[in-house]
């Protein structure tokens, strides 16, 4: 079985912003504190606070930046070089200013002379390349992991149509097949089989990716209905499922592949007794588990889940959950299990 493709989980720039800012001004403070001793920690803390306000107020327009200009690129290169040489100045110089200038308000203190405060910016600017390098480099990082969540999801969209339309032209196939036999020899239950047959296909047209697992027992048993029309016997579904199954979100269409395997490949026949096939849904440890069983009546000459059954087992697999078929004494059971929440 394919691993499940689900959607990267990102945490918000908002967030991971704070985050390391805040790790690097905690960082940065006992540093400080002791290489210039400017008079305890708080001074030092006032310091770094107002050296490094300019650089956290220019990071999300960087990281917007990042996501409009992605690298690699040589244009964007040469670009984001030409501003980093152009930023680091310009931050340093506003960054340096506000630390004197909230030092000044907590103790006022002589000021530098202009050349010492040109040397300061300078020297302070070289220090200040990496943090321009983090930024652009973290920044450029979650734009390149926000681009490979909208890839995924994109090819895991394409390929859940993929997989309905394969579903839709399944049962359509089928359905069309067994009502232009059913013509010649019962024509009035041919044209309510078309009437079952149509209202199914409204369904199917209108079907959400993902429903409630009550709507998918709905159009199961519309199935089951088309199916005795055709049979021109009684089929049963018996359904037991618990009110949390019932509000579970599962993928559209997806229970009406399973009952068809249930009927085609339970070995009954014209003259037989009335077909019981039992559908019971619970959910357990945040998994919604659905069984289906029918009876095995003759052996099948099937050796395969069938191409309905497979897209079944692969969409599943996109979302994360499973599929099981096996014997249980003479009949037959598919267990499916989903993972998601309730609506």
């Amino acid at each position: 079985m394919p691993a499940p493709e689900t959607p990267l989980s990102l945490p918000r720039p908002r967030w991971v912003m704070l985050a390391l800012w805040g790790l690097l001004i905690a960082t940065a403070i006992p540093a400080v504190h002791l290489s210039q001793q400017p008079g305890g920690l708080l001074p030092a803390a006032l310091f770094i606070l107002g050296a490094e306000l300019p650089w956290m107020l220019a990071t999300p327009p960087l990281w917007a930046a990042c996501r409009r200009w992605p690298l690699p690129g040589r244009r964007h290169l040469i670009g984001w070089l030409l501003l980093g040489l152009l930023l680091t100045p310009v931050l340093t110089a506003l960054g340096w200013g506000l630390g004197h200038l909230l030092l000044q308000l907590w103790q006022a203190q002589p000021l530098p002379s202009p050349a010492q405060v040109v040397r300061a910016i300078g020297i302070t600017a070289l220090f200040a390349l990496p943090t321009v390098i983090a930024v652009a480099g973290v920044g450029h990082g979650l734009a390149w992991l926000q681009r490979l969540r909208t890839q995924t999801e994109a090819l895991q969209l394409a390929r859940e149509v993929a997989l309905r339309q394969h579903l839709q032209h399944h049962f359509l196939f089928n359905a069309l097949n067994a009502i232009g036999g059913l013509a010649l020899l019962r024509p009035q239950a041919a044209d309510a089989a078309l009437v079952q047959l149509s209202s199914l296909l409204r369904d199917t047209l209108q079907c959400p990716p993902q429903r409630p697992l009550a709507d998918e027992l709905g159009a199961a048993q519309d199935h089951v209905a088309l199916q005795s029309l055709l049979r021109d016997e009684a089929l049963h579904l018996h359904l037991q499922a618990s009110a949390q199954a019932l509000a579970w979100l599962v993928p559209g269409l997806l229970l009406q592949p399973l009952i068809e395997n249930a009927l085609l490949h339970s070995g009954w026949q014209p003259g037989d007794a009335p077909l019981h096939i039992e559908l019971r849904a619970t959910v357990e440890a945040g998994m919604l588990g659905v069984w289906i069983s029918n009876p095995c009546l003759r052996p099948s000459s099937s050796r395969g889940l069938g191409s309905g059954l497979d897209a079944v087992r692969r969409r599943l697999a996109m979302v994360g959950g499973q599929l099981q078929a096996s014997h249980v004494g003479s009949g037959y059971r598919v267990h499916l299990s989903v993972p998601g929440a309730r609506t």
